[in-house]
């Protein structure tokens, strides 16, 4: 398995726990200042987390093949990301429009805000997950 495709799996596992612990905890949007203040909390605490574990992976990944983590990306490699975010971003968008729709509808921000989350993380974990599958068919 090559570096990048390690890191992309890493990506993906760690993005999709701790979103789902996110939306676990916070399912819909919060109308208090406390319950604001706790989800803006715990985006913080993702962020800080995903950093560190990312961080710690990647060193250590590094250390085991440097000579494939230091390797530049090849046009297979340039292929596949480009692929991969062309089909994520349209799934961005589409999620994007949705959050419109329900800005019109519910008029609650703080669901809004966490539906454009949402969005994203869906976009994000589709753009890691098609380049997983691209650097397993060969595309």
């Amino acid at each position: 398995m090559a570096f990048r495709e390690k890191i992309d799996w890493l990506s993906f596992a760690v993005i999709l726990l701790g979103f789902s612990a996110y939306f676990w905890i916070f399912p819909y949007g919060v109308g208090d200042r406390e319950g604001l203040a706790a989800q803006a909390g715990l985006l913080i605490a993702l962020a800080i987390i995903f950093t560190i574990v990312m961080t710690i992976a990647a060193t250590l990944l590094a250390l085991m093949r440097p000579r494939d983590a230091n390797a530049p990306a090849d046009e297979r490699d340039r292929n596949i990301t480009r692929r991969a975010s062309g089909i994520a971003y349209y799934v961005l968008i589409v999620g994007l429009a949705g959050c419109f729709a329900l800005a019109h509808i519910t008029r609650d921000l703080v669901l809004v805000l966490n539906a454009v989350l949402a969005a994203a993380v869906v976009a994000e974990l589709v753009r890691l997950g098609l380049q997983i599958r691209f650097y397993r068919t060969g595309a």
